[in-house]
């Protein structure tokens, strides 16, 4: 029985739990991370192609239960805990996957972007969050959530599960998204999402006006500097010249 306040929805296509395992590319080389084992449908599949399975769990009930079903496989260790509390990086792997709870999905994302040894995450996920990570400028669902993603890392839509392929069904359907993780500096990041914060803290004025409060007259020098539109808008801009602005404000303030 899928427990509601768990945000519990088994998905039990193994042609799609197949196609999972597929795009993340894993290998007999590969310790992987599973979030969320929930019945082990997933763990299955995981533990005959991966060298090791840490599959991660919440519910009492499913831990025991999966802790009998892998009793005699070696390269399946079931962990009792909440991802969002679990030290990842006192475990060996390098890529994490999982069928997440809803209500989760941007602390989930937000964990695995902060743990060093996750290279590649693949996440089974609400499609319209999905949608909101990938978008592009000029979008609506373009905004802060886009650009701190894509700051990290390369995410990709991969395919799209349709509700009916999960019991219980949830509302919505979903889709499974693989981040690769950027190299990218440390303090640009935190610097750049400091001026997205500000960038997208009043929608319907111009970016130019809304970094103005801010970074005053230096705002001129970015702006003729990268030659930015002064009547640009924060949803009108790329991560990418968020990146350059994030130098700038670096290198002048």
């Amino acid at each position: 029985m899928a427990k509601r306040k768990l945000g519990q929805h088994f998905l039990f296509d193994k042609n799609i739990l197949r196609k999972i395992v597929n795009e993340m590319e894993l290998t007999k080389k590969d310790h992987v991370l599973e979030i969320g084992a929930g019945r082990g449908t997933l763990t299955d599949i995981l533990a005959t192609t991966c060298k090791k399975v840490f599959a991660v769990e919440i519910d009492r009930w499913l831990v025991e239960f999966l802790k009998k079903k892998y009793e005699g496989f070696k390269n399946v260790e079931v962990i009792d805990i909440d991802i969002l509390r679990l030290e990842i990086e006192d475990l060996p792997v390098s890529r994490a996957v999982g069928n997440i709870p809803y209500y989760i999905t941007t602390p989930i994302i937000f964990k695995l972007i902060e743990a060093k040894n996750i290279k590649k995450f693949g996440l089974l996920m609400q499609k319209e969050v999905a949608e909101r990570i990938v978008s592009k400028p000029g979008c609506k669902s373009y905004g802060i959530l886009t650009i701190s993603t894509q700051l990290y890392t390369k995410p990709e839509i991969k395919f799209v599960v349709k509700k009916q392929c999960f019991s219980p069904p949830p509302k919505i359907d979903s889709a499974f998204v693989v981040f690769e993780k950027r190299e990218i500096e440390k303090k640009l990041v935190e610097r750049t999402l400091e001026l997205v914060n500000v960038a997208f803290s009043m929608r319907r004025k111009t970016l130019y006006n809304n970094l103005k409060r801010a970074y005053g007259d230096f705002t001129d020098v970015f702006f003729d500097e990268l030659k930015l539109d002064r009547k640009i808008r924060a949803e009108d801009v790329s991560c990418e010249m968020y990146l350059k602005l994030g130098r700038e404000l670096i290198e002048r303030l």
